[in-house]
C-alpha cells in the first residue's frame, strides 16, 4: 500500500463536515451577542478545540463503519483503503491530545458541553451502543449534536447557559435532523447488508421522507418564532424538495431534499462571517480538485 500523503490526512478529518459545525458555533456566538460579535479569546480557543475534538470522532467513525462506507461507495479514505486503520489511530492520538491541550484554558461550563458531544460521537458509532444503528435515535442523536450542541458551544462563548440558548437552537435541530432523516434512506442498502436498523430501514422510503418532511415544517415554525431568518430562508427553500421527496419517494429528490438548505445556510451565515465563507469556499474548492484526482468524481456537489 502506497504511504498517505498530507493531503490525505487532511481529507481524512472529513472538512465538508465541519463547516456546519463551525456555521452553528458561529450562529449560537452570533444569537447569544444578539448579533454583536464577541469573537474573543475563549471563542478562538473552543472552536479551535473543538474542532480537533470533532476530528477525533469523525476518524474514529470512519473506522467504525469502514465496512458499509465501502458498500454505500462513500468513497471515504479508510473504506477505500488509502488510509489504514493504524494510520487513522495517529490521526485520532494527535487531533485528542491538541484538543485536550486547549481546553485547559476553557472555562468548565464549555469543556462539559465538549465533553457531552464527544460522549454523543462515541454513543453514535460504537458498540455496544451503535445509535447510528437504532432507529429514531440515529437522526435524534445528530440533531441534537449538530443543532444543539455545537449551538450552544458557541453561545456560551459569549453569554451563559439559559432556557434562551434551548429555544434559540430548535430551529437547527429540526433541520439537522429532517435531512439526516433523509440520508437515512440513500443508506437503505448497505446499512441492510451490515444489519443495521436505522429510521429508513425500519419504517421504509415513504413514511422516513414524511417524517423528514414533518421535521422540516417545525424548523420553519420554530425559526418563525424565532424571528431566526438565518435558518428560516434555507427551511423554505427545501420545504419543496422535502414535499416531492415524501410524495413521490424518488432519490433525486430525496438527494436535492438535504443537498440544497444545508449550502444555503453556510452562504447566509457566510455573508454575516466573511472569512468563515471564503474558508468555506477554499475548502470546496481543494474537495473538488481532491476527490477529482482521487476517485474521478465532483464532490461536494448537488448529484
Amino acid at each position: 500500500m502506497k504511504k498517505p500523503s498530507v493531503w490525505d490526512y487532511i481529507f481524512l478529518t472529513r472538512p465538508i463536515l465541519l463547516i456546519p459545525v463551525w456555521a452553528f458555533f458561529l450562529l449560537g456566538n452570533y444569537w447569544a451577542g444578539e448579533k454583536n460579535f464577541q469573537l474573543n479569546k475563549i471563542f478562538y480557543l473552543g472552536l479551535t478545540a473543538y474542532t480537533f475534538l470533532l476530528i477525533v470522532l469523525y476518524v474514529l467513525n470512519q473506522i467504525a463503519d469502514k465496512d458499509s462506507d465501502k458498500i454505500n461507495q462513500k468513497h471515504l479514505l479508510i473504506a477505500e483503503g488509502y488510509v489504514t486503520v493504524k494510520q487513522a489511530y495517529l490521526v485520532v492520538i494527535i487531533s485528542l491530545i491538541t484538543a485536550s491541550g486547549l481546553s485547559i484554558f476553557l472555562p468548565v461550563l464549555i469543556i462539559v458541553f465538549m465533553g457531552i458531544s464527544f460522549i454523543f460521537g462515541i454513543l453514535y458509532s460504537f458498540a455496544p451502543f451503535k445509535l447510528k444503528a437504532v432507529p429514531f435515535a440515529d437522526f435524534l442523536i445528530n440533531g441534537i449534536g449538530y443543532g444543539f450542541l455545537n449551538f450552544a458551544l458557541g453561545w456560551l462563548t459569549s453569554k451563559p447557559f439559559s432556557n434562551e440558548t434551548i429555544v434559540h437552537s430548535l430551529p437547527y435541530v429540526f433541520a439537522v435532523s429532517a435531512i439526516f432523516v433523509n440520508t437515512t434512506i440513500l443508506d437503505i442498502e448497505g446499512d441492510r447488508k451490515c444489519n443495521y436498523i436505522t429510521t429508513g430501514i425500519l419504517l421504509g422510503v415513504k413514511n422516513t421522507a414524511l417524517l423528514a418532511l414533518l421535521l422540516i415544517i417545525c424548523s420553519i415554525i420554530s425559526a418563525l418564532y424565532n424571528l431566526d431568518y438565518i435558518c428560516l430562508i434555507p427551511a423554505v427553500v427545501s420545504l419543496p424538495l422535502f414535499f416531492l421527496a415524501a410524495l413521490k419517494g424518488e432519490t433525486k429528490y430525496i438527494q436535492l431534499s438535504i443537498r440544497v438548505g444545508g449550502p444555503l445556510l453556510i452562504l447566509i451565515t457566510g455573508i454575516i462571517f466573511p472569512y468563515f465563507l471564503l474558508l468555506s469556499f477554499i475548502i470546496f474548492i481543494f474537495l473538488r480538485i481532491y476527490y477529482r484526482k482521487k476517485f474521478g468524481i465532483s464532490y461536494p456537489g448537488l448529484r
